[in-house]
This record gives C-alpha cells, structure tokens and sequence, in this order.
C-alpha cells in the first residue's frame, strides 16, 4: 500500500511518521509545508473573533504554554514512554519541502505518485483541489471530539467545559470542512492529575495512532474504512486558542 504523509513540521509529525514506519507503514513520501506564519493566523482571527479576544489569546499564548512546558516534561517523557512513541527527528533527506498543502506543486506530486492512503499531520485546512488531486481517503488524528469540539485544543475545552466525558481523539476522513468529515474511530483517554494544556494532545495523539494503524490494515487489505453510526450532535462549534482570562477562569476550576 502506497502511503503518503502531508505534514506540518514539528514533535507530532515526527511521532506519527515514526509510528507509521515502526508498524509497518513506512510512507512513499512525506511532503512537508511551512508551519503558518503567526501574521497570517493573526489576521483570521481579528475577522472571525475581533481585537479584544486576539490580545487575550496572545496573553494567554506569551505566558503559559512556555511555562506549562518547562512544569511538564517529566510528564511528557512518561506519556512518550508509556506509549511506545518516538520523537526522533525526521532524516531531511526523507522530506520534500512544499509551498503548503494546497499548493498547485502538492497536488502535482500527488498525481505523479497515486497514494493509496494520504495521511494529514497539522496541516493546513485542506481544499479541495489537493483533495482531488489525491484521489484515495485522506486520514486526518484531531486533538478532540467532533463535532462538538472540532478546530484547536479540543480536550482542554472539553475539560474546561465541564464534559471531561468527551476529552479525546478523532481519527477521521478528511472533506474542505473543519474537522467535519467521516468519523473512523473515537478514542477517550483520561488525564492524570499532571496532565495540562501542553500534555494534553500527547496524550491524545498517543491514545489516537492505534486507532489510525487499524484503519491502514482495513485499507491494506481492501476493505473500505469502517465508519461508526454517527450521533445526532449537530455542527459542534469550532474551539480556538483561550484568552488568558478564559485560562485563569478554567484553572479556578482546576482545568491545567
């Protein structure tokens, strides 16, 4: 089976390459873009969210998460540990550099290779034309469950909405939408005590990647990817970064 690997550059695209290649998926490619400018985001969320909640998002971004990292990598080397993950990084030589996902080169490639299976780590939203140009299911890991949480940080919004029911992972097909396709598998892991924002999507992506190695023996072995009767839950909300006023209002409650 011919897999292809789409990728943000960063410690969650080299533990799922490296996951995919010690459980016997190693990629035919793996094409990676640049991580997405901060001007670029910026400029979406003043449209979608306004002034007031960007500088609290950028409160939040400047002062915690640095802090929570240097509190937590213990706790991230047990969950590394635990899993049977490796963050080693990924060989240059084992990488085509692209402009982005959506870039006309992308979709070349894609052609010129025929996957079998394209797998999505921190990309971009990805349009259609790249969809097309791949032309086989296109898996994607989201660090929550839709649709209810669907966009960033979706188990710490579950959390910090009281619903620690739903702090997990989806292994899903990729359309256009955010994080709004097919659903493969669902995976609820539950945070320790130590868990915080920063330890979070490790535990997720690691309670996530066995359920995306089932999915690539389904498809290895021809079977179209099995999709769970959906629940009546609606369109979700799509979540982004908190405010640090929303982080200090969840870390009252005890949402780290």
């Amino acid at each position: 089976m011919k897999l292809v690997v789409i990728a943000a550059p960063g410690v969650s695209t080299d533990i799922v390459v490296n996951w995919l290649v010690d459980t016997g998926f190693a990629p035919a490619a793996i094409l990676i873009e640049p991580a997405q400018s901060r001007r670029a985001l910026l400029r979406g969320r003043l449209r979608r969210l306004g002034l007031r909640a960007v500088l609290g998002q950028l409160a939040f971004m400047a002062l915690v998460p640095p802090m929570l990292r240097r509190q937590s990598a213990k706790r991230r080397a047990e969950i590394i540990a635990r899993h049977g993950l490796r963050p080693d990084p990924l060989p240059e030589t084992a990488l085509t550099r692209v402009a982005s996902v959506n870039a006309p080169e992308t979709a070349s490639l894609l052609g010129d290779i025929a996957p079998d299976v394209v797998v999505l780590s921190g990309t971009r939203i990805v349009k259609p034309t790249t969809l097309a140009a791949a032309g086989c299911p296109v898996l994607n890991i989201h660090a929550g469950i839709t649709p209810a949480y669907r966009g960033v940080h979706g188990g710490y919004w579950a959390l910090w909405q009281g619903q620690s029911q739903e702090f997990g992972a989806t292994l899903h097909l990729v359309d256009a939408g955010v994080d709004t396709g097919a659903v493969l598998a669902q995976c609820r892991p539950q945070p320790a005590p130590a868990d915080n924002f920063t330890t979070y999507p490790l535990l997720q992506l690691a309670a996530a990647l066995p359920a995306l190695t089932a999915c690539l023996e389904q498809l290895r072995e021809g079977q179209p990817p099995h999709t769970p009767a959906a629940r009546d839950a609606g369109p979700g909300c799509q979540w982004y970064h908190p405010t640090l006023g929303q982080y200090l209002a969840g870390w009252r409650r005890g949402v780290r």
